[in-house]
């Protein structure tokens, strides 16, 4: 028996149907897994981007400082892709294409390169920034010297390795306008040779202020001055010419004085037989007992030669006592403040008393001018330990080093208790 084609083709198409709608079904499943296990969020990227600014040819930006030109992006993408996105990955820029100097507001533009995925938000969307024409110069070098060489030295002007003097300054052109030469600093207060050294050079205006945001090429150059001994002057070295000693039980700390060095004038034959150094009016320390300054005139042994400098010297001498040690044994110590009514044990009872101060006040100290004295001041019974504090009496030392030994004493203090009466009986 054969079978109807009609019902041959209504069961094909109807198989056809349960198969498709299994295969939707199917894909269905995946999809919703697939959104189950890596979702699709909209998270904020945690870094700045870099917004990327070209202008035309012979334009340059002026505003906004580098810093501003950077943005927030909100990235629409699944978990996965968030994971691994880089900044590099984010591209932003804005068309500066034909637009002509002056302020301007253009919108910023975002590309991501990582797939899937999309930029869903820009803070800011829009920068405004000021286009300038660039400009270019060559301006002439100047040399400012901060700092002279020392006196007794003369200098030539300095001299640059810059061809003609000039170098190349570039940026905005009203900026480069203002601009009237480079200028290199040189402190020479220093420098008794010829000086060489590479400086960097600033940009200076009319009123000698720095120009900033242009470019100078080179940024750096060598200069050399030439720097020699006048014939005229000479430099001489000075010491302070000191006479006798400080009293026995005193001694000569340090010695220090300014300037260290004088300037003098005259023919070249005379500065020649001046000495190596010059010495000081004399000063006395045959008396002196203590740390003094005093100024000095500085001998010059020829009456035609003439101090340029300073004439007097400042010199600082400190005096100090010699100091000695002595040590005192058996000095006992001595309560203050004991609680009434209380019976009160030291130990040690006795210490020993090291000293160390100058000799002259040393060697006259005796036993009897030291005490040993330990505060007892609101203490109840109990046991301690006290550091004892010692007095010289009539015998002051506020410069000593006083030490005790041993340095700590341990107290008892106990309340007295009356001696017990013996039970006597009747024989």
């Amino acid at each position: 028996m054969q079978s109807n084609p009609s019902n041959r083709q209504r069961v094909l198409f109807s198989n056809l149907l349960w198969f498709l709608g299994s295969l939707a079904l199917a894909f269905l499943v995946w999809i919703v897994a697939t959104f189950q296990s890596n979702p699709i969020t909209q998270e904020r990227f945690p870094d700045l981007i870099e917004v990327r600014l070209t202008p035309d040819a012979g334009m340059l930006i002026t505003a906004p400082s580098i810093p501003s030109r950077t943005a927030m992006v909100v990235v629409r993408a699944p978990r996965s892709v968030q994971e691994l996105l880089r900044m590099d990955e984010i591209e932003l820029w804005a068309d500066l294409t034909g637009l002509t100097p002056g302020e301007h507001t253009v919108d910023i533009q975002a590309r991501l390169s990582r797939q899937p995925g999309t930029i869903v938000d820009i803070s800011p969307s829009r920068i405004r920034l000021t286009l300038e024409e660039s400009a270019q110069k060559q301006v002439p070098l100047r040399a400012v010297i901060s700092s002279e060489a020392p006196a007794g030295y003369s200098r030539d002007e300095p001299v640059f390795d810059v061809s003609l003097n000039q170098v190349l300054v570039s940026g905005p052109a009203s900026r480069v306008n203002e601009v009237i030469a480079a200028q290199a600093v040189l402190d020479l207060r220093q420098q008794r040779n010829p000086y060489e050294a590479d400086i960097r050079l600033s940009a200076i205006d009319a009123e000698d202020a720095s120009v900033s945001d242009v470019t100078i090429d080179p940024l750096v150059v060598h200069v050399l001055v030439n720097i020699r001994r006048r014939d005229d002057v000479r430099e001489v070295s000075v010491r302070p010419n000191i006479q006798g000693e400080p009293p026995a039980g005193y001694v000569l700390n340090a010695l220090s004085y300014e300037p260290q060095a004088v300037l003098v004038s005259g023919t070249p034959a005379t500065l020649a037989a001046l000495p190596e150094t010059l010495t000081t009016a004399p000063i006395d320390l045959s008396e002196q007992t203590e740390t003094f300054n005093v100024i000095v005139p500085v001998e010059i042994p020829d009456p035609s030669l003439i101090a340029l400098s300073q004439e007097n010297i400042n010199v600082r001498i400190e005096i100090s006592p010699v100091t000695t040690s002595r040590q005192f044994d058996n000095i006992p110590v001595e309560m203050m403040g004991a609680p009434p009514d209380t019976e009160v044990h030291l130990a040690p009872s006795v210490v020993s008393v090291l000293i160390t101060g100058p000799q002259a006040q040393m060697d006259v100290l005796t036993e009897t001018d030291i005490r040993v004295l330990l505060d007892l001041n609101g203490l109840t019974s109990g046991n301690y330990t006290l550091t004892p504090t010692v007095s010289l009496g009539q015998t002051p030392l506020p410069a000593a080093t006083i030490s005790v030994l041993p340095a700590e004493i341990d107290v008892e203090i106990a309340p007295i208790t009356p001696l017990s009466t013996p039970n006597l009986r009747p024989p």
